[in-house]
């Protein structure tokens, strides 16, 4: 007979006491069935915590991801409008219908045909911070503008506007100030709109321009879900992507082994890359889903409405799936990892992602072999409260 949690765990978010490390509470939640938390807001949620119980979570349809459904916990609040979500919060069959759409942006093929690109973009980049008295905030310099400038051009948006929508996105997955983040949302989706505007008029080779005249003209797509699916691929392909690259450069400098394994052999870049995507997990507290049917799972009862955390950090972290899961390993097969997700809503913009990130890492070490951290790993600004995990600088010379 399954159980039915009745006891009250700490409240979630759960608190990290190392910044390279996920709270330590998951380790104690994963020994039992999925547990229910208190929330910020009074309410509370399951807790899935195990690697096997998150991946079941994630491709289970019983899990709704829309967050219109009564009962669903928002980490957000956003505007009580119409269509104001993408289908990162939709079910299917609209999630697949939207998804379609972008994927062909996102190909083996594609992604084959933008590499030159990016590669051109990292050197140029690069350039710049060679020419910067040290030290230099590799951070601002490197990392924020390399995703960012490759997803503007994916999706037509004007780099010189790059600041001005990498700073709205930052103030949107905010946790600490919700009068700011709701004013960023505003004003990023006032900006869509006029560029789609823009797009309608005189269209160009981009996906603004594809989505309007492809699906929006055609009756494919409501004009009133474009801005939501752009406003999707412009913060999702670049937050956690920028993220992901300064903290994987960050284990390049505090990790000596990992260094020297990658310098003696390159082709040691991809085990690195996953073992960094595992290790970090970016997206640590925005998976969120609502029990859509009573069932039976992981061996407790859930109800309809029943709000859930799917934890991805607590699963990337599980011993029974990766020994010495605390340690950074770049000789383990980290490829189950969940930092892109699982199931139906796996990250479109993955294979674009582990490019961006290998091309970053592999020209930053070639160009930078002496590299070196300018502060101690523990003062440097992290991310506690926000959506994506990550740094906000970066300080380094050579």
């Amino acid at each position: 007979m399954p159980e039915t949690a009745t006891e009250a765990t700490p409240t979630w978010p759960l608190a990290r006491t190392c910044p390279m490390a996920p709270p330590p509470a998951y380790t104690e939640l994963r020994e039992t069935p999925p547990r229910r938390v208190n929330l910020p807001d009074g309410g509370w949620a399951w807790l899935i915590t195990r690697h096997e119980d998150v991946r079941q979570a994630l491709m289970d349809p019983r899990f709704s991801s829309d967050d219109t459904k009564p009962g669903f916990r928002h980490r957000i609040q956003l505007p009580p409008e119409r269509n104001m979500n993408s289908f990162w919060r939709m079910d299917e069959p609209e999630h697949g219908t939207q998804r379609h759409m972008v994927m062909t942006e996102f190909t083996a093929r594609r992604i084959k045909e933008v590499r030159p690109r990016i590669q051109e973009l990292v050197d140029e980049l690069l350039d710049g911070v060679a020419n910067l008295p040290q030290p230099v905030d590799l951070y601002t310099e490197f990392c924020l503008p390399l995703p960012t400038l490759v997803i503007a051009r994916l999706l037509g948006v004007p780099e010189q506007d790059y600041l001005t929508f990498s700073e709205q996105s930052r103030l949107c997955l905010g946790l600490g100030a919700p009068e700011k983040a709701l004013a960023a949302y505003q004003e990023m989706n006032a900006y869509l709109h006029r560029l789609a505007d823009e797009k309608e008029r005189e269209p160009a080779d981009d996906l603004i321009s594809r989505l309007i005249h492809d699906h929006v003209l055609t009756g494919a797509l409501d004009r009133d879900d474009l801005v939501p699916l752009v406003r999707l691929i412009l913060i999702g392909g670049f937050e956690t992507t920028v993220n992901q690259i300064a903290l994987s450069v960050l284990t390049l400098l505090t990790d000596p082994a990992a260094r020297a394994a990658l310098v003696a052999d390159p082709e040691k870049m991809r085990p690195f890359i996953e073992e960094s995507l595992r290790f970090w997990s970016v997206s640590h507290d925005n998976i969120l889903r609502i029990v859509d049917a009573d069932m039976e799972f992981a061996g407790v009862r859930m109800s309809v409405g029943d709000p859930v955390v799917v934890a991805i950090p607590a699963a990337n972290h599980d011993p029974a799936v990766y020994d010495e899961p605390a340690r950074f390993d770049i000789e383990r097969d980290a490829r189950k990892h969940l930092a892109f997700g699982h199931g139906a809503h796996l990250c479109p913009g993955a294979p674009l992602a582990r490019r961006e990130i290998e091309t970053a890492l592999s020209t930053l070490l070639a160009r930078f072999p002496g590299l070196t951290l300018a502060a101690d790993p523990n003062d440097l600004p992290y991310r506690h409260q926000s959506l994506v995990y990550g740094l906000t600088s970066l300080p380094v010379t050579w």
